[in-house]
């Protein structure tokens, strides 16, 4: 059974039982979004020339198991997850010794469990707000709302924090999702797996009053008497019985990692495969109501079966096989379109790793197709958790090792 890079980082099985379908904790259609921070824009794609050489730059090691980067907008800093649950700073280019904040005590991380990734709030500089994704003493997919303390950039106020959402999801370890990133449209996008299990034994991909294997749109900007969250009207599902009116996206599995590029208006969305192909959905950020396939499928092939229908269902545009032996990679690590100022020879090339393989890899999706797809000559970091982005669109790479690396030119 395959799963999340989290998987092979630990020795967990399969917990027999029900996973859970989903759960929230209310959320009335509401219409008013919050401003985009960044207007869309077109900015065609630029192929790497063959000349250009990048390298892997040390940033920051010795973290527990780095699971994922970010930044407020316009802040020099690099905030950094560590699954056992806290949030280190990078600061100057030094790692403070201070975690912005530590909620080991309210999470573990058994299984693929722990504190999975952070989104700040679009207005973070006015309002000090941001959200975590964790799973909690439980098993349950938590999101949490937060702020930063009154009296230190570098601390975080535990005494702010409130719920957001939380789906159940105790039966399985495994296929716990993880994602946070707010949109350009300012509502908070939720990544969730399919609740674990091989093959989803409970076919919550498929199930549009489940909240397990989808994305998810959620406005926290509004927030009603009694509600924690509300559900934008143009949600595909809202208001219709027996469908999660929060479910902006369908039919995955374990979509570890997904990313807006907004200069094209695009959702990437890195899917873990089962046991044979790893997949890169990719569609306009704006398209609602989109069925990726799982369990019907895994990638462009029939799941478990000689032959299926593919009608309504959204194939991705990027797959590649494991291969014997995973000669290819056994579980994909999306990242990020490159939109940063260092590189613009880079300049709509989208980068992703496998965690069997370390390597780095990227393509580039023009018109409707993959293209310049390659792989680039760095120093293995070995087993990759995840890419990063920082507020002025460089990427880094994490690593299984503890290390926080730069893409960099050479």
């Amino acid at each position: 059974m395959r799963s999340t890079t989290l998987s092979l980082l630990v020795l967990s099985g399969a917990l027999a039982g029900l996973a859970a379908c989903g759960g929230g904790s209310g959320g009335m259609a509401v219409t008013a979004p919050l401003p985009p921070t960044v207007p869309p824009i077109t900015t065609p794609p630029v192929t790497p020339p063959a000349t250009l050489q990048l390298a892997l730059q040390p940033v920051a090691s010795g973290l527990a198991q780095p699971l994922y980067l970010t930044a407020p907008a316009g802040d020099s800093r690099l905030f950094i997850v560590e699954r056992p649950g806290r949030i280190r700073i990078v600061a100057n280019g030094a790692l403070l010794a201070t975690p912005f904040l530590d909620i080991s005590s309210q999470t573990t991380s058994a299984g693929e469990r722990g504190l999975l990734s952070m989104a700040f709030h679009p207005q973070y500089a006015q309002n000090g707000s941001f959200f975590i994704y964790y799973t909690d003493s439980n098993g349950d997919i938590a999101v949490d709302r937060m702020k930063v303390s009154a009296g230190n950039a570098n601390l975080a106020d535990p005494a702010t924090a409130g719920r957001v959402i939380t789906i159940p999801h105790r039966e399985f370890s495994n296929h716990n999702g993880g994602q946070l990133a707010f949109g350009a449209d300012g509502y908070l996008y939720i990544g969730t797996g399919d609740g674990g299990g091989a093959g989803d034994p409970l076919r919550n991909g498929q199930n549009l009053n489940s909240l397990l294997g989808k994305i998810l749109r959620l406005n926290v900007g509004i927030v009603v008497p009694g509600q924690t969250y509300g559900i934008p009207s143009d949600n595909p599902y809202a208001g219709q019985a027996g469908r999660r009116g929060e479910i902006w996206a369908a039919g995955l599995r374990n979509p570890w990692r997904f990313s807006f590029d907004r200069a094209d208006g695009l959702l990437y969305i890195a899917d873990v495969g089962q046991d044979q192909r790893e997949e890169v959905d990719v569609a306009p950020a704006t398209q609602a109501g989109l069925n990726y396939g799982w369990n019907i499928m895994e990638g462009t092939a029939c799941y478990n079966a000689a032959s299926c229908s593919q009608a309504g269902l959204t194939l991705p545009v990027f797959e590649y096989l494991h291969g014997a032996s995973d000669v290819n990679g056994c579980s994909i690590t999306g990242g990020y379109v490159y939109r940063g100022a260092a590189i613009p020879e880079l300049a709509g090339t989208y980068f992703y790793s496998d965690y069997c393989k370390g390597y780095l890899k990227s393509f580039a999706y023009r018109n409707g197709a993959v293209s310049a797809a390659q792989e680039w000559a760095v120093d293995n970091p070995g087993n990759v958790l995840s890419f990063g982005q920082d507020a002025q669109g460089e990427l880094y790479v994490l690593a299984g090792s503890g290390q926080v690396l730069r893409i960099v030119r050479r």
